[in-house]
C-alpha cells in the first residue's frame, strides 16, 4: 500500500479520537514506525494529549495502563492512548489487546482504509470492496459525491447489501449520472445505450476501467435474468427485445418494467427507435413476420418493432381492398396502433387505409334515389356527401403515406368512387334538374338570399367566404369545430348555389342586393360591379360590414384586428385556399382542403377568443367542385359544342346569347337562373365536360352536380358556458385478488368521443399504501368513437415490480391519474389485495 502523509493520517486519528479515548492502530509493513512522533506531534498540536504505546512483547502491562488511566476518576479528558504495534495481528486465542480492539476499534493507515474511512465506511466490512475500486475513488470529488448518496442508506443495511450498494453509486458517478435514484440499474443501462447508439463505448470503458462490469453484469444476471458468457451491451439490446416480442419468457419482471419506461419516456423517442430498429434487423423480425401466421389484431396490439406497423398497414390495405374489414373493424386496429410508438410515423398511411375503409363501404350502401330535387339535395347532405369527403382524405393522405400503400388498393377507390358513385349520383340528380323549371329547389335557401336572410341578427357577425368549399369540407370544420373549439356548437345546412357554379356568381349572390344581372363572366349587382374586393367592400357597406382578404386580417396585430371588429356590425372574410389549388394543380386540392379547415378554425379561434369573443360565426362557400385524381375517359368529354353567340365557356359552362338547345346542354334563361336580365346559360349534362386549351380537367366546377352547387352554411354561435365534455371511464381490475406479477386493468369508457365530448390521456399504476409506485405505469388515450360500448372496453397490463414484495398480504390501489397539459390529477381508483410469491433479487442497483 502507498504511504499516507503524515499530517492526513494526524487528521483522520483526529476524528477517531473524538469518538474513542482509545484507538490501536495496525501498521503490518511498519513503514510508519519512524515517523510515528511527527503524526503524534501534530495530535498533540490540537486538542489532544496522545500518550503512545508500542508493542513490543509488553501487552499485559499496556493493558493495565490503559485501564488504569480510563478508570482515574480525575483523568485528564484531553487524554488519549494510541496503541501502535507492527506485523500481522495474532490469531485470536493469542492476542492479548483482542478486548481493547474490540471494545474501541482498530485504525489501519493503508490507502483503502482510509477511503473508507473517508465514505463514512469505518467498520462496516466493506473494505474488500472499496481496496478493489480504489483507483476510481482516486478522482478528485468522487468520494464526497458518492458519501452524499450514501446519506439515505440504511445504516442497519448488511455489508453484502452495503457493498453493493457503493458499487452502484460508484458506477453512477462514474458515468457522471446525476439524480438521486440515478444508479438504478434502468439509468446506468440507459446511459449505456446512448452511448451504443451514438457508436460509442466511452461509458462502458469507463465502467471497465473502474473495474465495475462485472458488477454490471452481474447486476443484469440477477434483476433483469440476462445470463450469457459473453455480455455486450449490444447483446443486452438485443435479448431485451427478443424477449419482449416472445412476451418475456425468460425475463425477470424489472427487465420488462425498464423496457417499457424506455419504450413510453417521451424523452427517449430517438434512442428508442434506434434500439429497436438495430434490434429488428440482428433478430430477422420481418422475415419472422413473412413466415409466420400471426393474426392481425395479434400484431395491431404490439408495441415492439417500428416494422410492425409496416407489416399492419399491408396487411390492412390487403384486407379492405378484399372487403374483408368494416369501418368498425379497421379503426379498431387503428386504436390499437394509435396508442404505439410509432404510430404517428405511420399516421397518413392509417389515415388513408381508414378513409379507403369508408369509402368503399359506403359506396356499398350508396342507391342514389330520389323523389324530388328537395329529396336529392337533402340526402346528398346527410348521407352521400360523406362519400365525396372520404375520398377526398383518401387521396389527401395516400399522397402523402409514409409506407407505400398498394396501387391496386387506390385504383379500387378510384373505380368505385367514378362508376359507382359519382356516375350514377350525376345521372339520378339530372333527372331532377331536367324537371325544374327555374333554379330553385324548394325548401333550399338559394346563397343569393344570404345577405337578406342568413346575414341578419342582433349579434356582431364573422363571416368567412370560402371559395370552392365544398359540403364535405363544410361538415369536416364542423365536425372539428365541435371537437376542438370549447365555446362554440356548430351546425351545417345546405345552400343552393347560382348557375353557372363560379366564383364570380357565387360571390354576388351573397351580397346585399335587389337586383341581379349577369353579363358574361360577370355579374352586376344594382347596376354595380362586383368584381375584386373594392366594389364588394362597397356593396357590403350598406349593411355596416367590411369586406377584407383572409391574409390581410390575420396578418393584423390583434389591436387593429378588435379595432375593425368593434367598427361593424358584420366582418365579411375573403379566403381562396381550394380554388386557388385546383386551377393551378389539381392534384393539389385534397390537401388544399386540408388546409383550408386548418385556416378558418384559427380564425374561428381568433375571433372567438380575446377582447373580440364573436357570438356568431358563418362560414359558406360560392361553389363547390368535381375532383378525380384519375384522367377522363375520352367518353366524358362532350364530342358537341356550343352553338349561338357564346360569350364566355368553361369545362363545366356556356354563357351567351341565343344559345341552341342540344340534348348534350340543358339551357337556362337568365330569368330562370334568378338573374333579372343578361346572358344565358348551358350547363353540360351529368358530369361531362367540354374540351378546353390547358390542363385541369379534373378539378372543375361551373355546372350544376350536386357536389358543384350544395354548399354549406356552416353556423357556429357561442354559448354562455363551454359545453364541453369529458368521456367517463370506470376503472376495474379483473379480480379483487392479485396472484400473479401482473394485473389488468379493465377501461370501460361510457361514452364516445363525439361533438363536444372529448377523451382522456390516463396514467395507469399499481400503488402501495404509503404511495410507493409498486408497478410499471402505462399512458393510455381514452377517446373511442365507438357507438356499441362493448367496442370502447380495452385491457391494460401492468408489471408489479419486485418492491411489491414488501406489501404481500396488503390492500393495494389501481390508481388512474389524468395528465392534463402536462401535469397529472387524481381521476379514479380501485382497490385489490396482493396475494402472491416473490422472488427476490440483488436489488443494488
Amino acid at each position: 500500500m502507498t504511504a499516507a502523509p503524515s499530517n492526513r493520517i494526524g487528521e483522520l486519528l483526529a476524528e477517531r479520537f473524538a469518538s474513542s479515548p482509545v484507538i490501536t492502530w495496525i501498521d503490518v509493513s511498519g513503514e510508519y514506525s519512524a515517523g510515528l512522533d511527527e503524526i503524534v506531534g501534530v495530535l498533540g498540536a490540537g486538542a489532544y494529549d496522545v500518550v503512545v504505546h508500542r508493542v513490543e512483547g509488553n501487552e499485559l502491562g499496556i493493558k493495565t495502563r490503559v485501564y488504569a488511566d480510563l478508570d482515574d476518576p480525575v483523568r485528564d479528558r484531553r487524554r488519549r492512548h494510541l496503541v501502535y504495534r507492527t506485523g500481522e495481528r495474532p490469531s485470536r486465542p493469542d492476542n492479548w489487546l483482542l478486548d481493547l480492539e474490540a471494545g474501541y476499534g482498530v485504525f489501519t493507515a493503508d490507502t483503502a482504509a482510509i477511503l473508507v474511512h473517508e465514505l463514512g465506511l469505518t467498520d462496516r466490512d466493506v473494505d474488500p470492496v472499496v481496496e478493489r475500486h480504489s483507483f476510481a475513488f482516486a478522482v478528485p470529488g468522487r468520494i464526497a459525491a458518492v458519501r452524499a448518496r450514501l446519506a439515505d442508506v440504511d445504516p442497519t443495511l448488511p455489508p453484502k447489501d452495503l457493498a453493493a450498494k457503493v458499487l452502484a453509486f460508484l458506477s453512477a458517478e462514474v458515468l457522471g449520472l446525476e439524480g438521486k435514484d440515478s444508479h438504478r440499474l434502468q439509468d446506468i443501462v440507459t446511459a449505456l445505450f446512448v452511448d451504443y447508439a451514438d457508436d460509442e463505448d466511452t461509458g462502458y470503458q469507463t465502467l471497465a476501467d473502474a473495474d465495475l462490469t462485472d458488477f454490471l453484469w452481474s447486476g443484469c444476471a440477477d434483476i433483469y435474468g440476462y445470463r450469457t458468457d459473453s455480455p455486450s451491451v449490444a447483446g443486452l439490446v438485443t435479448w431485451l427485445f427478443d424477449q419482449a416480442w416472445r412476451q418475456w419468457p425468460d425475463a425477470r419482471n424489472p427487465a420488462r418494467i425498464d423496457f417499457e419506461r424506455l419504450r413510453d419516456g417521451r424523452q427517449y423517442d430517438q434512442l428508442f427507435t434506434y434500439l429497436a430498429r438495430t434490434a429488428e434487423r440482428d433478430l430477422n423480425i420481418i422475415d419472422r413476420l413473412r413466415g409466420a401466421g400471426h393474426p392481425l389484431d395479434e400484431l395491431a396490439a404490439g408495441n415492439v418493432f417500428p416494422v410492425v406497423d409496416e407489416v399492419v398497414i399491408g396487411r390492412l390495405a390487403a384486407a379492405i381492398h378484399r372487403r374483408e374489414l368494416a369501418p368498425d373493424a379497421v379503426r379498431e386496429i387503428l386504436a390499437k396502433r394509435r396508442s404505439t410508438t410509432w404510430f404517428i410515423d405511420q399516421q397518413n398511411s392509417y389515415a388513408a387505409l381508414e378513409a379507403a375503409a369508408e369509402c368503399l363501404t359506403r359506396i356499398e350502401a350508396f342507391l342514389p334515389v330520389m323523389a324530388d330535387a328537395t329529396d336529392g339535395v337533402r340526402s346528398y347532405a346527410s348521407s352521400w356527401a360523406p362519400i365525396d369527403g372520404a375520398y377526398r382524405r383518401f387521396r389527401n393522405y395516400f399522397a402523402t403515406a409514409e409506407t407505400e400503400l398498394p396501387t391496386e388498393l387506390a385504383d379500387k377507390v378510384e373505380k368505385q368512387y367514378l362508376l359507382k358513385y359519382q356516375r350514377p349520383l350525376a345521372a339520378a340528380w339530372q333527372e331532377q334538374v331536367d324537371a325544374l323549371t327555374e333554379w330553385a329547389v324548394p325548401g333550399v335557401e338559394p346563397l343569393r338570399g344570404f345577405a337578406a336572410h342568413d346575414l341578419p341578427a342582433k349579434a356582431k357577425t364573422l363571416v368567412v367566404i370560402s371559395d370552392a368549399f365544398r359540403y364535405e369540407v363544410g361538415l369536416e370544420l364542423a365536425q372539428r369545430a365541435n371537437r376542438e373549439n370549447d365555446w362554440f356548437d356548430a351546425i351545417v345546412e345546405p345552400r343552393l348555389a347560382p348557375l353557372p357554379s363560379l366564383t364570380f356568381a357565387g360571390m354576388a349572390a351573397m351580397l346585399p342586393h335587389s337586383r341581379l344581372s349577369l353579363h358574361g363572366e360577370s355579374v352586376r349587382v344594382d347596376g354595380a360591379s362586383t368584381s375584386g374586393l373594392p366594389a364588394r367592400n362597397t356593396l357590403w357597406a350598406k349593411v355596416h360590414a367590411t369586406a377584407i382578404d383572409f391574409d390581410d386580417v390575420m396578418s393584423m396585430s390583434p389591436a387593429d384586428r378588435n379595432a375593425l371588429w368593434q367598427s361593424n356590425d358584420a366582418l365579411v372574410v375573403y379566403h381562396d385556399t381550394i380554388d386557388k389549388a385546383g386551377h393551378k394543380a389539381p392534384h393539389q386540392v385534397p390537401d388544399a382542403c386540408a388546409t383550408a379547415v386548418g385556416d378558418l378554425l384559427r380564425i374561428i379561434k381568433s375571433f372567438g377568443s380575446g377582447k373580440m369573443r364573436a357570438s356568431r360565426v358563418l362560414v359558406t362557400a360560392d361553389h363547390g367542385f368535381l375532383y378525380q385524381r384519375s384522367d377522363l375517359e375520352p367518353t366524358e368529354y362532350l364530342s358537341e359544342t356550343p352553338q349561338g353567340e357564346v360569350v364566355a365557356f368553361g369545362r363545366r359552362h356556356v354563357i351567351g346569347d341565343g344559345l341552341k338547345d342540344q340534348a348534350a346542354f340543358r339551357t337556362w334563361t337568365p330569368q330562370a337562373l334568378g338573374y333579372d336580365s343578361g346572358d344565358e346559360v348551358q350547363i353540360p349534362r351529368g358530369l361531362h365536360r367540354l374540351r378546353k386549351q390547358g390542363a385541369g380537367y379534373q378539378y372543375v366546377h361551373g355546372g350544376a352536380s350536386l357536389q358543384e352547387v350544395v354548399v354549406p352554411l356552416v353556423t357556429l354561435i357561442r354559448g354562455r358556458n363551454s359545453a364541453v365534455s369529458k368521456v367517463t371511464v370506470d376503472v376495474n381490475v379483473s379480480t379483487p385478488t392479485i396472484t400473479t406479477s401482473t394485473v389488468m386493468v379493465t377501461l370501460l369508457q361510457r361514452d364516445p368521443v363525439q361533438g363536444k365530448t372529448r377523451g382522456r390521456e390516463l396514467v395507469i399504476g399499481v400503488y402501495a399504501p404509503d404511495g410507493a409506485l409498486l408497478s410499471g405505469e402505462r399512458t393510455v388515450d381514452v377517446a373511442s368513437e365507438a357507438q356499441d360500448i362493448r367496442d370502447r372496453g380495452r385491457t391494460v397490463e401492468l408489471v408489479l415490480n419486485e418492491e411489491a414484495d414488501r406489501y404481500n398480504g396488503q390492500v393495494i390501489t389501481i390508481r388512474a391519474e389524468e395528465r392534463i397539459n402536462g401535469h397529472t390529477t387524481p381521476y379514479q381508483s380501485t382497490t385489490a389485495t396482493l396475494q402472491r410469491g416473490f422472488g427476490g433479487f440483488n436489488d443494488a442497483f
